[in-house]
């Protein structure tokens, strides 16, 4: 009973501090959002860059909005000092939706912060995010910006589609940095050759075409990681290109595995096939193998052929 009592004694209590102050409200409720205005006119002015603007005009109506409710509580609380129940009541409530309406914007901001604190990525980063591969092209307070490489397009090429995620992804997802610290990566090739091949001379001719991109850039690659060594536990046991032999179904396939900056893979990748190719075509006992069948006829002499499957 009491407690009702204080609840309607409260409400008449808002109203009338409403009733007797309306002109004031009015007048600070427009003062703060003109300031807005004005804010967001400087910000049209003045400010490069549509995201940018767009970033604040939005901080700003919230940083407004804000403002205005704690301004309320504040002339509440000095007209109402007894009724400090009903205040907390008020502010607590303010409080839970503001943290319910702002909460994907607190979680990107926070994402923003660990992204701005190296722990993450910067501009012109390559880097995997989710189901995302691009370069980053601009990091905003709540969004990142990425062009989008792969999907349809093959060897991690440009899309030409721009890509906006949010920061908070960072905080749920794994993030594949392709370019922070040690700019090169790991990439193989793979070579079949038939069987009747000589594979010792096929595995050689790979790893010369490998060995002739690796000797011009040999001395950046040992710089790099040492550079990378002094800030991370990162052991290589070798970085020279190497070949492993596998037999396939086919053939004799031979795999190159060696170090190629992130975003030039696909240009050594062509170079290394047109060398391969172009030295394979000089050598009589190296033929390129193809998924084959052979038939034999029974009851007879065998032969042999071959046919594409």
């Amino acid at each position: 009973m009491d407690s009702q009592v204080n609840l309607k004694t409260a409400l008449f209590t808002l109203l009338e501090f409403l009733r007797r102050n309306a002109l004031g409200i009015v007048v600070s409720l427009a003062v703060i959002f003109l300031l807005q205005r004005l804010f967001a006119w400087i910000v049209d002015r003045y400010v490069g860059g549509e995201r940018k603007r767009h970033e604040l005009k939005k901080w700003s109506k919230y940083f407004a909005v804000t403002i205005a409710a704690g301004w309320l509580v504040l002339l509440y609380y000095s007209y109402s000092k007894e009724d400090t129940p009903f205040l907390l009541f008020l502010v607590g409530l303010l409080l839970a939706g503001v943290a319910i309406s702002l909460r994907d914007v607190f979680s990107n901001f926070v994402g923003w912060l660990i992204i701005m604190s190296n722990k993450g990525f910067r501009e012109g980063d390559r880097i995997r995010i989710g189901t995302v591969l691009g370069d980053v092209i601009d990091i905003g307070l709540l969004r990142t910006l990425l062009s989008e490489i792969g999907d349809w397009v093959e060897a991690d090429q440009s899309t030409g589609r721009l890509v906006t995620i949010p920061n908070s992804d960072i905080l749920s997802n794994a993030v594949y940095n392709y370019t922070q610290g040690y700019d090169f990566i790991w990439s193989e090739m793979k070579v079949l050759v038939t069987f009747e091949s000589d594979w010792r001379r096929a595995e050689q001719i790979v790893l010369e075409a490998a060995f002739k991109d690796y000797d011009s850039k040999k001395d950046q690659i040992q710089e790099r990681l040492r550079r990378v060594r002094r800030k991370y536990l990162l052991r290589y046991n070798y970085a020279s290109p190497k070949t492993y032999i596998t037999i396939a179904d086919s053939g004799v396939r031979i795999t190159v595995r060696f170090l190629v900056r992130a975003r030039r893979r696909r240009l050594l990748e062509d170079d290394l096939a047109r060398e391969i190719l172009l030295r394979f075509a000089e050598e009589a006992g190296i033929e390129l193998a193809y998924p084959t069948v052979r038939l034999f006829r029974r009851g007879g002499e065998a032969s042999a052929g071959t046919a594409d499957v």
